[in-house]
């Protein structure tokens, strides 16, 4: 029988990786370059397909890597400085320097492919393309994605000063791919005021009133913008948020159920109880205990 063991990381500077194992996973099916490219401004240490199961945690504090993670299968539930993300396959979420975050998967087993870029020139390049605040990618075009990832995984494979340098143009060409996805789906500046808003005040009660003065539109507005966008209204994404932090809590942290749903300003824990299974078929105790397990 698999075990869930607790997992540390490296650890640099102000920078920690840690979380569980549970079992091989998860596997990290990469090919990997351990030596330093000064040369390149761009080049990647580490690409590959990474299998996940439930049961598997990473939490990153002050991350000195990014990566580009693209869900293939399952659905991945991605944290970054506090704002929650389902991300679905097809979907990209992005480990950005500097940032607290933190991933497990919704579904029993879940798969993605990563890339691992690093470089002189990244910082820089992910600031000036904007890149460095944004979290999640949904793009149309899954071939050109493909197309970018399975090439930079055959190129880490060969040790050869060509391989090198193509696999730098095209880090390069594939954070340029993102910007430009990114830049065209941008959410709006009303909708991003409104989920800031929901995100920092997940403890306390929300007013959809307080929701829309503070986001500086109308409620018909900002219920247009949430089912574009999110597919979903104000409202029920507050919920889903406040039972996502409530997992995420329960996982990460040693609270009862109790004081977990008096943090998030629930009625009774037997409310937060029943709210929690409806969402996730099991209660939250049982969850703590398969996390522990």
């Amino acid at each position: 029988m698999a075990i869930r063991k607790y997992f540390q990381g490296r650890v640099r500077g102000n920078s920690v990786l840690q979380g569980y194992n549970y079992g091989e996973y998860p596997k990290h099916n990469f090919r990997s370059i351990n030596e330093p490219e000064h040369i390149y401004p761009f080049w990647t240490s580490s690409v590959g397909p990474d299998e996940w199961h439930c049961k598997c945690y990473r939490e990153r504090k002050n991350s000195d890597t990014f990566a580009i993670e693209y869900v293939q299968e399952g659905i991945f539930i991605f944290q970054q400085n506090n704002i929650t993300y389902r991300v679905l396959p097809g979907e990209i979420f992005l480990v950005n320097l500097g940032k607290n975050s933190s991933m497990r998967c919704e579904t029993e087993f879940a798969l993605k492919k990563t890339v691992i870029m690093e470089g002189v020139l990244l910082p820089q390049t992910l600031s000036v393309l904007g890149l460095d605040r944004v979290d999640v990618i949904s793009s149309p075009d899954h071939a050109q994605l493909d197309h970018y990832f399975d090439r930079l995984y055959e190129l880490n494979g060969e040790n050869r000063l060509k391989s090198r340098r193509e696999s730098s143009g095209l880090c390069y060409s594939l954070l340029v791919e993102l910007a430009e996805i990114a830049t065209i789906r941008q959410r709006p500046a009303e909708l991003q005021k409104a989920l800031d808003y929901i995100h920092s005040h997940l403890t306390e009660p929300v007013s959809l009133d307080e929701l829309v003065r503070y986001a500086g539109t109308s409620k018909a507005t900002l219920h247009r913008q949430f089912r574009k966008y999110l597919q979903t209204s104000p409202v029920n994404y507050w919920l889903d948020q406040k039972l996502e932090r409530a997992k995420s809590l329960l996982q990460t942290h040693p609270y009862s159920v109790k004081e977990v749903a008096e943090m998030l300003c629930y009625a009774s824990s037997q409310y937060f109880a029943a709210e929690f299974k409806k969402k996730y078929g099991v209660s939250p105790k049982t969850v703590k205990c398969r996390l522990i397990g």
